[in-house]
């Protein structure tokens, strides 16, 4: 029992460490810190936020200022702190975005907007708060953009290159807009990497990994994609097919029997259990018609007399 005891001791401690120090270095790239609010924040936006954060962060984070957050390793920490003051916009926005365990991540659950409608209400804790100009440092007004994808062979690496079209056909880059880059699998959509910021160029470089399955061929469709900015932009989809994928040679999964497949190749013991319980249903509907025919039998005169 001591040996087992000590054994736990010895392997799980040095983890919780681990996992503390992996929470105190969670490092933001410089590219999101610069991200700013694409609108002002308002006191409709800020009352929005407080919602949401009721919803969504207090069991953990508590109410900001009162120090009650939830006792877990690592602490989610008080968000009306000076540690959290001192951060940018882009800092919160991305971390609410990616989450960090035990964190979890909301990009999945509230739209871009509801995530700054957050930032919004936590900024209203820290006193010495001054919002950024969101039209100066977005370095984008316009109201649409066009993504263009690239397959960079020799990097290993997918290139967005973002561009706002302005008149005589001339394209502008598109900076400091975030782009979110998908792979097309079975059953959706699997991102690859975090958000990225697009540069002074418009460009936005992900890395591509080298393992990732593709068809026969190699041929990985991607897809490219840049959340609307209220007031500001438009959502934006691109999508291209491209030889980035290891060839893999698998049947399609409707082609052998499982559960998400066609009738014709549904599991056998799907098909007899699923029969048979239609013969039973059947079998208990004409035995309940030939009961009801009984009893009018029984009950006319007709056969009384009888």
């Amino acid at each position: 029992m001591l040996r087992r005891l000590a054994f736990i001791l010895i392997f799980f401690l040095p983890l919780a460490q681990v996992i503390k120090l992996s929470a105190q270095t969670w490092i933001v790239p410089e590219e999101n810190k610069k991200t700013v609010a694409p609108f002002r924040f308002t006191k409709d936006m800020q009352k929005k936020g407080e919602q949401l954060y009721i919803k969504n962060c207090q069991s953990c984070h508590g109410l900001p200022g009162k120090n009650n957050f939830i006792k877990l390793t690592p602490p989610p920490g008080d968000l009306a702190t000076n540690r959290v003051s001192v951060q940018t916009d882009g800092e919160l926005f991305y971390r609410i975005t990616t989450g960090k365990t035990p964190m979890p991540e909301f990009r999945n659950v509230l739209s871009e907007e509801e995530r700054w409608w957050i930032v919004s209400y936590i900024r209203t804790f820290h006193s010495k708060y001054v919002q950024p100009e969101p039209v100066k440092e977005s370095g984008f007004t316009g109201k649409k953009v066009n993504l263009v994808i690239d397959y960079l062979k020799e990097k290993n690496k997918v290139r967005v290159t973002a561009c706002e079209p302005l008149d005589n056909n001339v394209k502008s880059p598109v900076k400091g807009i975030g782009i979110t880059l998908f792979v097309k699998r079975y059953f959706g959509s699997m991102q690859l990497g975090e958000i990225k910021i697009t540069n002074e160029k418009g460009i936005a470089d992900f890395d591509f990994p080298v393992d990732l399955p593709g068809d026969k061929t190699g041929m990985v469709e991607i897809v490219a994609s840049v959340n609307p900015q209220p007031g500001n932009l438009s959502e934006t989809r691109a999508a291209g097919n491209f030889l980035c994928g290891v060839p893999t040679d698998r049947p399609s999964l409707i082609a052998t029997r499982a559960w998400w497949s066609t009738r014709d190749k549904a599991p056998v013991w799907v098909i007899v259990i699923y029969s048979c319980a239609v013969l039973i249903a059947w079998a208990f509907i004409i035995y309940i018609l030939i009961s009801i025919f009984n009893i009018r039998k029984v009950n006319n005169p007709k056969y009384q007399s009888q």
